[in-house]
């Protein structure tokens, strides 16, 4: 017996073949070989989870033309330079997209990088315990793990034995820049609390679960804000590099005097100036007015790495055979030391 179906539009066109009595082993030509499916399988972040942000990356970061091995197309400097981050691997041992641009006005040169050398930072507050604890917006994290529209990070607790949370966000809750920090507003009639144990528990409610631990350093200490006790224990609230709205007893904290230390807290950021760099006795600058495209070599049939995209300021460097070598205004992108960024003399704004 034979029994077939087609499916129109694209999909999937499946086939039986049943033999008779003592005939060929029925065969299954929709079946797919178990290795060619785990090879179909995604290993990376989906078209849709693409990161953006202007920010220094880790100085020299090395940028390939292909996932895993390939050839060095690009230094990156610790300039500061506009990125855009996608393909990135559920392992984060392998490399990710980096695309050298926002979207315009830059010098873009595309191609792999490790996701350790790209700054990542929360945008909004990412959930590690429910409605109790959380890592803040704007904080750097560390990339643990990818899936298809997700991340999972990891950040080190502030004043902590190396104590660490992590958690899970879609991919639109980071970016490659750090947006200012959200100060914790204080209630009027907010009192404020410090821990005074190396060690305090905190509860979704009293007398409920332990939602974190908390391990001090020696000397440092939790600044909370409450207006709420209950059997015996004070709801407290505090926000630095985590956010957090949970329960502690009161045995384990420091009242403040009322009034004392109302201020907003705003937790201590450090400034990254990025890498400054600048020519002795700078080559001319021009502004392209078209995208113009990059090669590693100076040959047309050389697959780019890059494009000029319309509005960018380029250092004009040397010409050769009919090529020019460029680099970008802001110098966050140099090529290999036997490579360079070479567009068509023709092509070179005046």
């Amino acid at each position: 017996m034979k029994r077939g179906y087609l499916a129109c539009g694209g999909a999937l066109v499946g086939l039986w073949l049943f033999a008779g009595a003592g005939g060929a082993p029925e065969a299954h030509a929709d079946e797919v070989p178990a290795a060619a499916a785990a090879a179909a399988e995604p290993s990376v972040t989906a078209p849709t989870c693409s990161i953006k942000g202007t920010y220094p990356p880790s100085k020299n970061t090395k940028l390939f033309d292909a996932s895993s091995g390939g050839n060095l197309i690009a230094t990156l400097t610790g300039a500061y330079i506009p990125m855009t981050l996608s393909e990135i691997p559920f392992d984060p041992s392998g490399r990710a997209r980096l695309v050298t641009s926002v979207g315009s006005g830059a010098m873009r040169i595309e191609g792999y990088v490790s996701p350790a050398d790209i700054s990542l930072f929360t945008t909004r507050d990412i959930s590690v315990y429910g409605g109790h604890v959380w890592i803040a917006s704007a904080q750097k994290v560390k990339l643990v793990k990818a899936h298809s529209s997700s991340l999972t990070v990891e950040i080190s607790i502030g004043g902590t034995m190396n104590q660490t949370v992590r958690a899970t966000a879609p991919c639109d809750a980071f970016a490659l820049v750090k947006n200012p920090v959200t100060p914790f507003e204080v209630p009027g009639n907010g009192r404020g609390y410090m821990t005074k144990k190396q060690k305090i528990e905190l509860y979704d409610k009293p007398n409920g679960d332990v939602v974190l631990a908390l391990e001090m350093l020696e000397g440092a200490g939790q600044l909370f804000w409450s207006t709420e006790m209950k059997l015996g224990f004070v709801h407290v609230m505090s926000r630095s590099d985590l956010t957090l709205d949970a329960w502690a007893r009161l045995r384990d904290l420091d009242p403040l005097k009322k009034g004392e230390m109302q201020d907003q807290y705003i937790p201590p950021t450090t400034q990254i100036a990025g890498a400054q760099l600048a020519f002795d006795k700078p080559p001319p600058l021009v502004r392209a007015t078209k995208e113009i495209t990059i090669r590693a070599k100076r040959d047309e049939k050389a697959k780019p790495v890059g494009v000029v995209e319309a509005d960018t300021e380029i250092y004009v460097l040397e010409t050769v055979a009919g090529w020019t070598n460029i680099l970008p205004k802001h110098l966050g992108i140099v090529p290999p030391d036997d490579g360079g960024f070479w567009i068509p003399s023709t092509e070179v704004p005046k």
